[in-house]
Order: C-alpha cells, then sequence, then structure tokens
C-alpha cells in the first residue's frame, strides 16, 4: 500500500451513549459494544493484517475530544497531548481507521517507539488500564474523510470510542469500521 495521506484525519461526527442508538443486527452491535482487543479480533478474522501508521504527533484536538481526557479545570496545551491515526488492513482491504488522543507522558514512558506496533496491544496487556464506557457514532462520511482514506463508498458507518485510565491520565481511542470491515458482513 504506497498511498500517501493527509495526516491529521479527524473524525468529524458527533458520539453519544450506546442506547442513545438503533443498531441494525447482532454482529454490529458484537463489534461495536466488545470490550476486548479490537486488534487481536481484527487479526483472528484475516490471513493477513497490517497497520499503517497516518501520523502520531502534536496537532489540535477537538474541544469534545479534550473533555474526554483533561482533568477538571485542565486547559488545553497541545504540548501535552499527542494525535495518533493509523488504519488496520484486513487481507489488503483496510478495515478500520482509529484516531488516538494520547497524554505527552505515556509517549515519552510506556509507549515509546509505538511507530506502527498496535496500541492495542499495549494496552490489552497492561492491567494498569482501565476502559471506561463506549460512546458510539452513527456517521454518514463526507467525501472528504473518505477521499482522505482513499475510499469511495459513502455508506453509514458505525464507530465507537472509549476513555482508558492510567495512573491517573486519560486517553481516548475512536475506531470508525470502515466499509470492507468484517463488523458490516450481515448488512451487506
Amino acid at each position: 500500500m504506497n498511498l500517501s495521506y493527509n495526516f491529521p484525519i479527524g473524525i468529524a461526527s458527533s458520539w453519544a451513549a450506546p442506547e442513545c442508538f438503533t443498531i441494525p443486527n447482532p454482529c454490529l452491535e458484537s463489534w461495536l459494544l466488545n470490550t476486548g482487543s479490537l486488534t487481536e479480533r481484527l487479526q483472528s478474522q484475516c490471513a493477513s493484517f497490517q497497520l499503517t501508521l497516518l501520523g502520531q504527533q502534536h496537532v489540535q484536538i477537538a474541544a469534545e475530544e479534550f473533555r474526554q481526557v483533561c482533568a477538571p479545570q485542565q486547559q488545553l496545551n497541545l504540548q501535552e497531548w499527542q494525535v495518533r491515526e493509523v488504519l488496520l488492513w484486513g487481507d489488503n482491504q483496510p478495515w478500520v481507521f482509529a484516531r488516538s488522543i494520547i497524554p505527552q507522558k505515556l509517549c515519552e514512558n510506556d509507549f515509546v517507539n509505538l511507530n506502527t506496533q498496535p496500541l492495542g496491544q499495549l494496552i490489552f496487556n497492561d492491567e494498569r488500564f482501565t476502559r471506561l464506557p463506549f460512546e458510539l457514532t452513527n456517521m454518514r462520511a463526507s467525501r472528504t474523510f473518505l477521499s482522505q482514506l482513499h475510499l469511495s463508498n459513502e455508506m453509514e458507518l458505525w464507530g465507537r470510542r472509549s476513555a482508558f485510565s492510567f495512573e491517573g491520565l486519560k486517553m481516548t481511542v475512536s475506531e470508525v469500521f470502515l466499509p470492507n470491515s468484517p463488523a458490516y458482513r450481515e448488512m451487506k
């Protein structure tokens, strides 16, 4: 995959608690609400798995993203956070776009040299991380979002987001299931 991507891409959508949505089928619901490692689940669904790092650096984060990770009364200082965006591929198809907001302290210590290593491998193999409740999104993907990912299918996309707490710090992981994802198998 020698495609170029413009980082950051972002996820322009609103998020809400799962009970605010009617999820169209049990397969999709299982993908959205499963609390295990998404990376491991994707790997179990394909012969070939890969991760493309789109970028990781200090960039602007949305106010609502900051509210997910900040401490009470904390002011936004971009140098305290890194945004990481990746594509997760199964059998040479882009299955998931993921965007994480990571505290700089984690990038300097526990997540040094993360590069193309899946974040999930670190989070789910370290009992110090605690996942907080999910939020979901159901979005009509914009042409801009899809073209930035070199996709053309304009179907309705679903995503999930949760914060993880870690020794007084919080980070978020947001995942949007792309059109060829196994999450939509029963919908095609």
